[in-house]
């Protein structure tokens, strides 16, 4: 269980998420975490979320978006929702820092592991350049993360049968989709 407050920061692509609601503290209604991204030319790449439906509420900057074929810059008060299922991606559109709520509804576990995992890998320098986990990684964390988060690049059918062997190679040379050592409180 992750406390309500704990903070945790990804040095590569300039982010820090606090968790607001987790699935434990809200009974799996509502994941919120407030996300503040610094400027730069980080781009979280387009992905989808097969089982929940996502609201972006802005507090302060501009918020670059991107959701299906739609694209934008949101400022302090607007909300977006991306239905459950439709590619999005996101960055911070200003020079200066950008604050966000991100709300998905029903609560995955699996949202929280993402998150300790690839802030904790992005802690050790193990992001790619562009910020992105490394495939191998990827490959291993799929099956643990994939109901909260699948790329969107890849159609869905095609995922998991591409996945596995490479989640095999990944185990077989140490990648966990759980590092112990990146668990929110631990650090």
């Amino acid at each position: 269980m992750i406390p309500i407050g704990t903070s945790i920061d990804s040095p590569q692509t300039g982010e820090r998420l606090i968790f607001r609601s987790t699935h434990d503290s809200s009974n799996g209604e509502l994941f919120q975490a407030e996300l503040i991204v610094q400027a730069g030319p980080y781009i979280v790449q387009s992905h989808i979320h097969p089982n929940q439906e996502e609201r972006f509420v802005v507090l302060e900057g501009k918020y670059g978006w991107a959701i299906g074929r739609e694209r934008g810059v949101a400022e302090p008060g607007e909300t977006l929702v991306c239905p459950k299922g439709t590619p999005h991606s996101q960055w911070n559109a200003g020079d200066r820092p950008m604050r966000i709520y991100y709300e998905h509804r029903p609560a995955l576990t699996s949202a929280e592991i993402f998150f300790e995992t690839q802030f904790g890998l992005s802690r050790e320098g193990k992001l790619s350049p562009t910020g992105e986990i490394q495939l191998l990684q990827a490959a291993v964390l799929i099956p643990e993360v994939g109901d909260f988060l699948r790329p969107a690049s890849i159609p869905m059918f095609l995922q998991d049968a591409l996945f596995a062997p490479l989640a095999a190679i990944g185990h077989w040379r140490g990648y966990q989709a759980r590092y112990d050592k990146y668990h929110a409180g631990k650090y």
